[in-house]
């Protein structure tokens, strides 16, 4: 199928779809399926990238050692009940904590920033450390 032939298929259902490129393109895809000659019209200019890429995978697949399932975690050693537990008393008190501000993690308040960093951030402005705000 030449290149103008598949254009003018794209054309067509552009025209069918009223303009709208994702029903011209869901249009394509259907007849693409059914229509070979137009699959191989589309991925043409791509098929040397497709056969690269597949069998480049073959040749991973055949050389990596096949993938052991994933190790069955310790129920015991996984954390999580008293996280829930806290969370169900404190919806159950009326009380929620905030996001982040639980009580059995690190609190999302910070302090005020040192006069160290203060001086830091002031020298890499370029003021002198210890020079007030202006």
């Amino acid at each position: 199928m030449s290149e103008k032939h598949v254009q003018t298929r794209i054309e067509d259902a552009l025209s069918r779809a009223n303009g709208n490129m994702a029903r011209a393109r869901m249009q394509i895809l259907d007849e693409a399926a059914r229509d070979h000659d137009l699959l191989y019209g589309l991925v043409r200019p791509h098929l040397s990238g497709i056969v690269a890429y597949a069998v480049d995978r073959v040749v991973r697949k055949k050389s990596s050692p096949p993938e052991s399932p994933p190790a069955e975690p310790d129920i015991q050693a996984l954390p999580g009940e008293a996280f829930g537990k806290e969370l169900l008393k404190a919806l159950a008190m009326g009380d929620p904590a905030k996001f982040g501000e639980e009580s059995f993690s690190a609190s999302a308040r910070r302090g005020g920033a040192s006069q160290r960093h203060i001086d830091a951030i002031r020298q890499i402005a370029g003021k002198p450390p210890g020079q007030k705000k202006s």
